[in-house]
């Protein structure tokens, strides 16, 4: 061993307490102490996983060796693969070579070629008391300079230490981006606690239950779905049932805006920041303080406008455009999108940071297909107000409440609304059957059990099986790429698939793909 290792690994110690100290994005200063191992130590490849609360998933939060499309596919279940096992028996792990692991699954990629080039693989848990944060790990070469296994080990070991401590000093400063659903008041009864949101299903109620417990915190939450599932109403019930009820709640929308003004929108200006900018003007994080700012289609911001985000959202600090002075808010966000996020990530066209930051809880809202004994009770309200603006009496048959429900609405909840309102406006009797509804919707899609022997199968995100012009090793390919993709995550594969959860294991069971062996 190298005689000056000793003093080596003391000066790499004092720098990663000094880095991790002066840091006040934690994200950037795990990835500084990770780069610190590499050039001070020649511990390459590491990585800082955390445990995200929400999801259940270990997460890839530092890798400054890794491409954030390779970061954003490594997500895994306590005691999946190495670091899942780390994680959940909370016990370090020495692996002298790699490449004869069963355990390493490489999900990510990043680790290439190691069967000609021979790693030893160090992973330690990152704890602070009892509690087991996440993992850190770091590799080393076999035909470098000579090292000890048992001194890489207690370096990282009073590495992760000083993260775990870190980690919880973020959490005592910034409970807001930390906030566990789990610490939240238990959710009030009854299906009608949220005023203006209608449903009574199950998967409906779900969400309702996980609104209600995060609603009291200060904790981001984006809000996924298809367009019209109603992701304005969930994020009105979240500000409405927080302690913030009597502030503003202010929503924008990131894609009406133009790109050049969504920055002062955001922020506001100044006085001569821009030709007309006549006189200072504050923007909504200024106008929400204290309350709710909902960013609709939060995927199509420009990535100039997503770094001054990230900032606002760690350090609830900003300037304004063509402003010095900094100015601190208390806002709580949330956020909307009907975009692939992970795959706009990969596509270097949203920070992996505010993924992240934004998804403390990740709430998806389902399509109105997957929850029809809600279509009646939402036909119902949507029809009263229209009723009331309209000043034209209608009624809805009993068979038109059947085909309401049968019918698709791939524009979900906005989709009826609109087409209640074509019927109390241009129908040309006062009550409106079945056939009426059929005309405007299209004929109900027949279930997989009732088709008849032959008869071609839906595609899409509609369907059961694949589009009758796509062969099945065709679209068993497909299914297995996204799952790669998406770590195995099956909600994540059925969002890159634009399919439900539910069809995505139907096509996982159909062609026999064993995720077992993953």
């Amino acid at each position: 061993m190298d005689p000056l290792a000793p003093r080596t690994a003391l000066e790499a110690l004092h720098e990663i307490g000094r880095l991790l100290s002066l840091a006040t994005d934690p994200s950037k200063g795990f990835t500084s102490a990770l780069l610190v191992l590499r050039t001070h130590l020649g511990l390459e490849s590491g990585t800082i996983s955390l445990f995200d609360a929400v999801t259940g998933d270990v997460f890839i939060e530092a890798a400054p060796e890794m491409s954030d499309a390779e970061r954003i596919l490594g997500r895994l279940q306590p005691g999946e693969g190495i670091i899942g096992r780390v994680f959940k028996m909370g016990m370090p792990m020495v692996i002298p070579d790699l490449s004869e692991e069963p355990l390493f699954l490489n999900r990510t990629g990043s680790w290439r070629d190691i069967d000609t080039d021979r790693r030893a693989l160090y992973a330690v848990p990152i704890r602070e008391g009892r509690a087991t944060l996440g993992v850190l790990t770091a590799d080393r070469r076999w035909g470098g300079a000579p090292f000890s296994f048992d001194l890489d080990l207690k370096l990282l070991s009073i590495v992760a230490e000083m993260l775990g401590a870190r980690i919880r000093l973020h959490q005592m400063e910034s409970p807001a981006q930390r906030a566990r659903v789990d610490d939240a008041p238990p959710a009030a009864p009854g299906p009608d606690r949220f005023q203006g949101v209608i449903g009574r299903s199950a998967c409906w109620r779900a969400i309702l239950d996980v609104v209600a417990r995060v609603a009291p915190s200060r904790a981001t939450v984006l809000l996924r779905g298809e367009s019209g599932t109603g992701k304005e109403v969930i994020a009105r019930a979240l500000h409405d049932t927080s302690p913030r009820a009597e502030r503003s709640f202010v929503a924008v929308s990131c894609a009406a805006l133009p790109e050049a003004l969504l920055e002062s929108a955001l922020f506001g200006h100044e006085r001569g920041a821009f030709t007309g900018a006549h006189q200072a003007q504050p923007g909504r994080f200024e106008v929400a303080d204290g309350g709710t700012l909902f960013l609709d289609e939060v995927g199509e911001l420009p990535l100039a406008a997503q770094v001054k985000l990230l900032r606002a959202i760690q350090e609830r600090q900003f300037e304004r455009v063509g402003g010095r002075r900094t100015i601190t808010v208390d806002v709580r966000l949330i956020a909307a999108t009907n975009r692939d996020l992970e795959a706009a990530v990969r596509a270097g066209q949203f920070r992996l940071d505010l993924y992240h930051r934004l998804s403390v809880v990740e709430l998806v809202l389902p399509p109105l297909r997957e929850r029809p004994e809600d279509v009646p009770l939402l036909a119902a309200h949507f029809l009263e107000a229209l009723v009331a603006e309209h000043g034209r009496e209608l009624t809805l048959a009993p068979d038109a409440l059947e085909a309401l429900a049968r019918a698709q609405w791939p524009g979900n909840a906005r989709q009826l609304r609109n087409v209640l309102e074509r019927l109390v406006v241009s129908h040309p009797t006062d009550a409106v059957r079945g056939a009426d509804i059929e005309q405007l919707t299209g004929p109900p899609a027949v279930p997989a059990g009732e088709r008849a022997p032959g008869e071609p199968v839906a595609g899409g995100p509609d369907g059961e099986g694949p589009p009758p012009s796509q062969p099945p090793e065709s679209e068993r390919s497909q299914v297995l790429q996204a799952l790669v993709r998406a770590g195995f995550v099956q909600a994540r594969a059925a969002r890159l698939l634009g399919m439900t959860v539910r069809q995505l294991r139907y096509r996982i069971a159909k062609y026999e793909i064993e995720m077992e062996r993953f």
